[in-house]
């Protein structure tokens, strides 16, 4: 979506660069190596076009229900989404190798899971409270008609609008993307970390399979970075309406008042709130679900202390080990 694709831009830019992370450190230039080249070619010819494919097949779902049609959308506004791609996920990965080259793994993966976090917030929450409303609406679904607040999901018919949408034409286009997309993202990290381990003579034994790696990597896109985008919205969404905010979809409706400040000061509030009970409890280096994760990609979690002691590693020799 485009009101999402330059957080996840960003994610895909920095996830490379802490799969190389082990090599970056090596490299006096991160942004000359073929590591960053490969990065602009997965940015530029999968990434890219399967968001422009997804604009033009679903313009409104694409635009979170904004947009009726590609039309609408100003020039600027296409050309900028096409141009943010690919920029957003450089800026990733800049980011990264900055902080790996610094030693700073642990925050290099912060790094990318804080694209992902911030995808997984607006889909689920949005800036109006109804972001997986808009989410579950497929207009091919509906002959077309302009979603409406209420329309995709609410708590009531979550299940059933999940259900429904697997088979929209919204979710066809989806797994074409997500056919060209995973492989192409598998098949250039896997292979990095596998070098980054060969290259500082980590024994073979102790080398987690490519399978084990990719587990790894997805439950920290699913069950960290979108489960605490959960946790985030209800935490928003209760801070809202004890502010007497009211239910979004009343309040899109107008039938109720807008509140307009409080509705801004939930999330002044409540994502500080949120966010900073995460980080010291499973988004920690020694929260339960971050060091899982860890286990499963530990040739990247450097300077982890629960996975290689107390003091962690502070460089490739200790990491060989």
């Amino acid at each position: 979506m485009v009101q999402v694709d330059v957080f996840w831009a960003y994610g895909i830019g920095a996830s490379l660069a802490m799969a190389s992370g082990l090599q970056l450190r090596r490299v006096s230039k991160p942004m000359e190596t073929k590591y960053f080249i490969a990065t602009l070619l997965v940015l530029a010819l999968i990434w890219a076009p399967t968001g422009m494919l997804l604009l033009l097949r679903n313009t409104s779902w694409e635009t979170m229900q904004v947009a009726e049609n590609i039309a609408a959308m100003p020039h600027w506004l296409v050309l900028g989404f096409g141009i943010t791609n690919i920029t957003q996920g450089i800026l990733g990965f800049w980011v990264g190798a900055h902080l790996v080259r610094s030693g700073k793994l642990y925050l290099a993966h912060l790094n990318w899971m804080v694209g992902y976090f911030g995808m997984f917030f607006i889909l689920v929450y949005g800036w109006d409270g109804l972001g997986f409303d808009r989410f579950f609406y497929d207009r091919d679904m509906h002959g077309a008609a302009a979603w409406s607040p209420g329309k995709g999901a609410t708590m009531a018919t979550l299940w059933s609008s999940i259900g429904q949408f697997l088979t929209s034409s919204v979710a066809m286009t989806l797994y074409v993307d997500g056919v060209f997309l995973v492989p192409a993202l598998v098949v250039t990290m896997m292979p990095w970390m596998h070098e980054g381990m060969q290259q500082i003579g980590m024994p073979a034994a102790k080398r987690p399979s490519s399978a084990r790696m990719t587990y790894g990597y997805l439950f920290g896109v699913f069950a960290l970075c979108l489960g605490s985008a959960i946790f985030c919205a209800v935490v928003v969404n209760y801070v809202g309406q004890m502010m007497g905010v009211g239910p979004h979809v009343a309040r899109a409706l107008g039938q109720i008042p807008a509140n307009t400040t409080s509705h801004v000061l939930s999330y002044l509030i409540g994502l500080p709130l949120s966010l900073g009970v995460l980080l010291v409890t499973v988004l920690s280096p020694k929260g339960l679900l971050m060091t899982h994760m860890a286990r499963q990609m530990p040739s990247v979690f450097g300077d982890l202390p629960s996975v290689h002691g107390r003091k962690g590693i502070k460089n490739d020799m200790h990491l060989a080990r």
